[in-house]
């Protein structure tokens, strides 16, 4: 075999065997250990992360003061570089004034955003995830459009600052937006430094398929947040239970596997979120459609083939509501998030990617 010819193979096999996602966890799915920003990169180094969100200041130390020292965060981006962990980061709450998720106590929008972005560019992350607001957002604080326009304002005044600091805002869709309203807010403030968090369990909230969230989203995504769900038909409409990755049965191995696809540079960022009860979607009751008044009939139709072919969850799951002060309850909690993110990290790096 000639050198060119090898040169050449080992070309079309670089381009027919691309290497696998990047794996990754946001630092919400161990909420419950309460670990600084060092503590939980040498979990992440041990079970074989490339990549964690720390998707608000709180994960990084406490109290805030200490989450955004430089020297502190310079010392946790050497760690990350020690051990080859990609960091990306966070804000503490919503960005939007108008949504019930922002706090003025920490300082106006810009004054949120800002510090969010200057924490980022010290840790060396290239994203910062934050969020619009909640649920509340489409119901008696809505309607949505008038938090997107407030998000694209804010958004717009901090846009030189993201662009200097090579950080983008990657706003996710947390159970307040569907997949078009958040493209049209990415596409309104500027691709050029506001991205998508793609989260593949939020989409439930607003009756909307995670597949569809990733066919419209990809495209504006920088970061994500992954994981599983159970859902099944209810006498008011739908109700769905957030699982380890592969205890549900909604498709995730093929949500996933586009999501890899048509973003092979994003990580796959696993937030597991496990040992709550069943929420109940009522869009069978007329109430629940004053806050979606603009979905189509198709796209309702993709989601109730999700719920007609459901079924409750069939693996065990510890759900302490009933005894939320319970000690020994909290212990085994903590350990459940443990355990489900590192089965659940086993299941996608099984996927055929």
């Amino acid at each position: 075999m000639t050198a060119v010819m090898g040169a050449t193979m080992s070309r079309v096999a670089a381009w027919a065997a691309p290497a696998r996602p990047r794996f990754g966890m946001d630092s919400y799915t161990l909420r419950d250990f309460r670990w600084d920003g060092i503590q939980t990169l040498d979990y992440a180094a041990k079970i074989g992360l490339d990549v964690i969100q720390f998707s608000d200041l709180q994960s990084l130390a406490r109290p805030i003061e200490k989450a955004t020292d430089e020297g502190f965060l310079k010392q946790v981006r050497a760690h990350a570089e020690r051990l080859g962990i990609v960091i990306e980061a966070g804000t503490s709450g919503g960005l939007c004034p108008t949504s019930r998720s922002f706090n003025p106590k920490l300082g106006t929008p810009q004054q949120q955003l800002g510090q969010a972005i200057r924490v980022a560019s010290i840790l060396g992350a290239k994203s910062m995830r934050c969020v619009v607001g909640n649920p509340v957002e489409r119901t008696e604080n809505g309607p949505i459009e008038k938090h997107i326009d407030s998000t694209i304002g804010v958004c717009k005044s901090v846009r030189d600052l993201a662009l200097k600091a090579g950080v983008k805002i990657a706003i996710e869709n947390h159970k307040d937006l569907r997949a078009e309203e958040m493209k049209y807010l990415i596409e309104q403030a500027g691709r050029d430094y506001v991205g998508s968090c793609l989260d593949t369990g939020n989409p439930f909230w607003v009756v909307e398929d995670p597949l569809q969230t990733v066919e419209i989203l990809a495209p504006y995504a920088v970061t994500s947040h992954v994981r599983d769900t159970a859902i099944w038909k209810h006498p008011r409409g739908a109700a769905f239970l957030w699982v380890a990755m592969g205890d549900g049965c909604v498709g995730i191995d093929k949500v996933v596997g586009e999501f890899a696809k048509r973003c092979p540079e994003v990580s796959i960022n696993l937030e597991i979120i496990t040992g709550r009860p069943p929420e109940v979607l009522n869009y069978r009751e007329s109430e629940f459609w004053t806050a979606f008044p603009k979905v189509k009939a198709p796209d309702l139709a993709r989601f109730e083939q999700i719920v007609e072919q459901g079924h409750p969850p069939m693996a065990g799951m510890m759900m302490p509501n009933n005894d939320p002060d319970n000690l020994i309850y909290k212990e085994a909690i903590k350990e459940q998030q443990r355990v489900d993110l590192e089965r659940s990290l086993k299941f996608v790096k099984g996927l055929a990617f």
